[in-house]
């Protein structure tokens, strides 16, 4: 079966970081393929990595919709003739396998965010959940509340299955790795390290982290937080910061391909999501690294953490009772110790890339026997 999967994003984000996971999983025995990507994507070395061919296309980068992309995007349908168009955020690839009658065309929601009013209500929800039905045979969801996100746009629940994100277990590190991180950044032996990893846009929640991180550093000064990934907002937060007083203790490390040794030195995993957030790709390598997680209870995150048995949940937007929960581990070591060990059992049980290619391999394969190209 040939697949080809469509994502518009220049960067490397949640999306693109998940589809390397599937690539990595499929059985190459019964699926086959190609990866379209705007042209000088960060994600094409990845990709390319799995064995996949990139098709690098002039238009729609960072784009769910770019008129001239359609029609780019009819004409690799056209040459490569697939069986199933997958599009991630992409409504210009959608519309585009669409026009060309490709029997199977999937869609998946990768985030979660507050719909607009537009969306939620007459007329705006009943055409939303038109074009849905219209442009799409099948939609992936990829938390339950992405599902509530589409069937409260008007999409009917019977189109979307949920599929949980899932991660390959993170690399083991060596303690000698995690020494010389420790060097490198000027992080204590014996400093408890708080970290997060995520894209550094407002909805993730990093300046209410760096609020928490005062108050944890009042109660508990040897504690470091680091501060894993890049984004718009690198020059605000740094700068808030160095107005709290805490830039000794907060290490902006900027964006980085290897995330092993960073889980290696933290203690927690934090997730500050406010805004969007499904099924959390760092939340998940976290537990594969037996790092426990303090995350809010916005989006998919709840789903992923159970309070009190692999992580703790606080409120969004919430800085005290962030400092509050990491302090309340910060003292107490043997429950901290718990948390880590069921971290890692999660993890087996609920959120390997295995169990999640698996579950879309079925949905291809059924696709294909209703459709006759399988």
């Amino acid at each position: 079966m040939k697949i080809l999967n469509i994502l518009s994003d220049s960067n490397i984000g949640g999306a693109g970081r998940l589809l390397v996971h599937y690539l990595r999983n499929f059985d190459r025995a019964r699926f086959d393929g190609w990866v379209a990507l705007p042209k000088g994507s960060a994600l094409i070395p990845a990709v390319r990595e799995t064995g996949f061919p990139v098709i690098e296309l002039e238009y729609g980068a960072d784009q769910s919709w770019d008129r001239r992309s359609v029609g780019e995007l009819r004409r690799v349908i056209r040459e490569l003739r697939p069986d199933i168009v997958h599009c991630h955020s992409s409504l210009s690839g959608r519309v585009a396998a669409w026009l060309e009658h490709v029997p199977g065309r999937f869609y998946t929601r990768h985030s979660v965010f507050p719909p607009s009013k537009k969306l939620t209500t007459f007329p705006g929800k009943q055409l939303n959940g038109l074009l849905n039905r219209v442009l799409s045979t099948d939609i992936v969801a990829v938390a339950e509340a992405a599902k509530k996100n589409l069937t409260d746009t008007g999409v009917p629940a019977d189109m979307i299955t949920v599929i949980i994100n899932g991660v390959e277990p993170l690399r083991e590190v060596t303690p000698a790795e995690c020494e010389a991180l420790r060097d490198a950044l000027g992080v204590g032996r014996d400093d408890f390290v708080c970290g997060i990893i995520a894209r550094l846009e407002d909805y993730k929640g990093h300046s209410y982290l760096l609020e928490a991180a005062k108050k944890v550093l009042a109660a508990h000064p040897a504690t470091d937080f680091l501060i894993v990934g890049d984004g718009s907002q690198a020059d605000a937060l740094k700068k808030q910061a160095a107005d709290l007083g805490i830039t000794g203790n907060v290490l902006f490390t900027g964006f980085t391909d290897d995330v092993a040794p960073y889980y290696g030195i933290m203690d927690l995993n934090l997730n500050c999501s406010w805004g969007t957030e499904a099924t959390s790709l760092a939340l998940a390598e976290g537990m594969s690294a037996g790092v426990p997680a303090v995350a809010t209870t916005y989006g998919g995150n709840p789903c992923m953490i159970e309070d009190g048995k692999n992580g703790l949940l606080v409120p969004e937007k919430d800085p005290g009772a962030m400092a509050a929960a990491i302090l309340s581990l910060i003292d107490d070591p043997a429950r901290l110790a718990d948390l880590s060990a069921a971290a890692r059992r999660v993890y087996a049980e609920k959120f390997t890339a295995r169990a999640m290619t698996e579950q879309l391999e079925s949905m291809y394969e059924a696709r294909g026997e209703e459709r006759g190209f399988l």
